[in-house]
């Protein structure tokens, strides 16, 4: 007996499916293992940061409300329409118009504007950002004046 009715009769068939099912889970975790390896040469890299870490205690006695660091909380205040307007002002000097907001956001967050979606959205309420229909805006100059 020879041939696919001998593959059948010896469940050749699920021997087939089971083997190639488990070389692919094997090179599914082979990659899976590749693509973490950089946190691990990191992780290797920085080890002698992460032993000081631990290594380090704080003493039973030693009062704790000295050890932790007094960060203060600075609030902060989204600026006036006006003040924005000065802020976004050189940004979008540097765009061509009618640009798109995406453009902005990217130009705000590299100079690290505050707030920059409340900012945009902001200057659109106030009229100063106009859209133009087609997803592109512009800054109206008459309302800054």
């Amino acid at each position: 007996m020879f041939g696919f009715e001998n593959i059948t009769n010896q469940n050749g068939w699920a021997m087939a499916a089971v083997g190639a099912s488990i070389v692919f889970m094997g090179l599914v975790a082979l990659s899976f293992v590749i693509s973490q390896i950089h946190k691990l040469l990191k992780l290797w890299d920085d080890r002698q940061k992460i032993i000081d870490r631990f290594k380090t205690k704080v003493p039973a006695d030693a009062d704790v409300t000295e050890a932790v660091d007094a960060r203060v909380y600075e609030e902060r205040h989204l600026p006036a329409v006006d003040e924005l307007a000065s802020i976004y002002q050189p940004l979008i000097d540097k765009l061509e118009e009618p640009f798109k907001l995406s453009q902005l956001f990217e130009i705000a967050n590299k100079n690290d504007v505050p707030h920059p979606h409340l900012s945009i959205q902001r200057l659109q309420e106030a009229g100063l950002l106009v859209a133009q229909g087609d997803g592109t805006f512009t800054w109206n100059k008459q309302i800054e004046d």
